[in-house]
């Protein structure tokens, strides 16, 4: 277990907890936490990873392999279980027998009818065409004794267009003078995460803050004289003070401490 290895390393350089935390920066309760293996006390899994490579760093051990190994212990392979299926059998349509001579029956019926339905249809035809025929002549010819209707078109006059007006003179503005820069007391500290990130935040010697600060988020802290932050996932974190930008503190999983002062 990646923890039985740094704590022997450890113990055979003669280094005690405290001077492991003093060094790498890394809470008592979490270098305790690796050795043991109880990796759910710690903040989470990227600031784990963080904890355990500047462990490994501290005691001059490979922390690439270290680190592997213990991405090993904490993703236990995956037992996949392959599931059978029941199929159940569609159920059978039911069948329906028809006799020959009900079939014929049904076909006679059916001829039958259409034959009735054409009949009364051509003889509505037949009596529509003539009906039309007669009375379409007399509509005709007294159409042509109607006079023809005159449309008389007014026409419009063309409006007279208005005259253009003369263009408004130009007004130039004149620029305000800049206000001059609040002056700033104290240290504003302005924290904005672009990843998951645990952090410890002092603020003129008393702690103010300590969890995990969610991606998207953008934390302020004020203090009079200093604003301390103790960052487990530096590369997740850009910093400004007071204006000035001090961009990230350090790369992916870096445990990194700064002191902002005025």
């Amino acid at each position: 277990m990646v923890g039985d290895i740094l704590r022997e390393e450890r113990e055979r350089q003669r280094m005690t907890i405290p001077e492991i935390e003093e060094g790498t920066s890394i809470r008592a309760s979490y270098i305790e936490a690796i050795e043991s293996g109880e990796y759910d006390k710690m903040p989470g899994r990227v600031y784990a990873k963080g904890f355990v490579r500047n462990y490994a760093n501290f005691l001059n051990l490979d922390s690439e392999e270290i680190v592997k190994q213990f991405v090993a212990e904490i993703s236990p392979p995956v037992e996949v279980v392959e599931q059978t299926k029941e199929v159940t059998p569609e159920p059978k349509g039911k069948s329906f027998s028809v006799s020959g001579r009900r079939l014929e029956e049904v076909s006679n019926r059916f001829s039958s009818n259409h034959l009735v339905a054409a009949i009364i249809a051509l003889a509505v035809l037949v009596g529509g065409f003539f009906y039309f025929k007669g009375s379409g002549t007399e509509v005709a010819q007294s159409d042509v004794t109607k006079p023809q209707e005159v449309q008389q078109v007014q026409q419009t006059k063309p409006e007279t267009p208005a005259p253009a007006q003369p263009p408004a003179e130009s007004v130039v503005a004149t620029p305000a003078a800049a206000a001059p820069a609040p002056k700033v007391d104290g240290v504003n500290l302005q924290a904005s995460f672009s990843d998951d990130c645990w952090m410890l935040v002092t603020v003129d010697g008393n702690v103010v803050y300590e969890g995990v600060i969610t991606a998207g988020q953008v934390m302020d802290w004020k203090g009079n004289t200093n604003v301390n932050v103790r960052v487990g996932n530096a590369g997740a974190v850009d910093f400004v003070m007071n204006g000035q930008n001090f961009g990230k503190l350090g790369g992916d999983g870096d445990v990194v401490d700064k002191d902002f002062t005025r």
